[in-house]
């Protein structure tokens, strides 16, 4: 199948054609034999300006909004750092567990440093989907998800440029259309003293949807049988 897509990407094969503008892209990608080639961003990254890899992974408890919502494991995942060998803060100047601001080609975050001996040095990770904007899912706007926490999406882009000409191409792996989780370059350097402690970028809180439910004033506890639940829901 991938040698049908490249044959007629190479003009050797009737039928329907791809757009001019992937013909290239398919012909060096769609490679029916196994290999290896340089993440797509590669091309437009300079190593020595931006000389960490960094990746992203979830937290083993949750899945997205699976779980985060989890009153006994938001104590455990209410916010997160960026994870690195200790090595990169002796080599830009900053300890364990400081503000750090993180920076690709395509914007930067501000967050907070964890130094791990476990991370390879020239690896940066961070887990995904715990930063949140402030109001999101009905938390409070200083809840430690808004605060404290961040997505390692703001550094990402979604396209790149193309190789020839104008326009952009998207930042995916060119086969199964797997976004660039695992492909961008970033450079880690302190926070200036006096900046605020808390992760950046920031938006306005966001303000609940009609038909959303009140935030409770007690913490939830929930047990079987009470009618609880369908008070909340406003079923009664």
């Amino acid at each position: 199948m991938l040698q049908e897509f490249r044959l007629a990407a190479q003009g050797k094969r009737k039928g329907r054609q791809p757009p001019e503008h992937l013909r290239e892209r398919i012909e060096t990608y769609f490679d029916p034999l196994p290999m290896y080639h340089e993440p797509l961003e590669a091309e437009h990254s300079n190593r020595r300006e931006y000389p960490l890899a960094a990746i992203t992974q979830r937290p083993m408890a949750m899945y997205h909004s699976w779980d985060s919502q989890n009153a006994w494991l938001r104590q455990i995942h209410a916010h997160n750092y960026m994870t690195m060998h200790p090595s990169v803060g002796a080599e830009n100047g900053f300890e364990n567990g400081d503000w750090v601001w993180v920076e690709s080609m395509h914007g930067k975050v501000r967050c907070m440093s964890q130094f791990s001996e476990a991370v390879e040095p020239g690896t940066v990770w961070t887990w995904n989907a715990i930063g949140k904007a402030a109001g999101a899912w009905n938390l409070d706007k200083n809840a430690n998800e808004a605060q404290t926490g961040f997505l390692l999406n703001h550094l990402i882009a979604e396209e790149l440029p193309c190789k020839k000409g104008n326009g952009t191409i998207s930042n995916s792996d060119p086969v199964t259309g797997q976004a660039g989780w695992y492909d961008v370059r970033v450079r880690i350097y302190k926070a200036e003293e006096g900046e605020p402690k808390i992760t950046s970028p920031q938006f306005k809180p966001l303000k609940p949807y009609p038909g959303m439910m009140k935030r409770p004033k007690k913490p939830l506890a929930y047990k079987s049988g009470s009618g609880f639940f369908k008070k909340l829901l406003r079923m009664e």
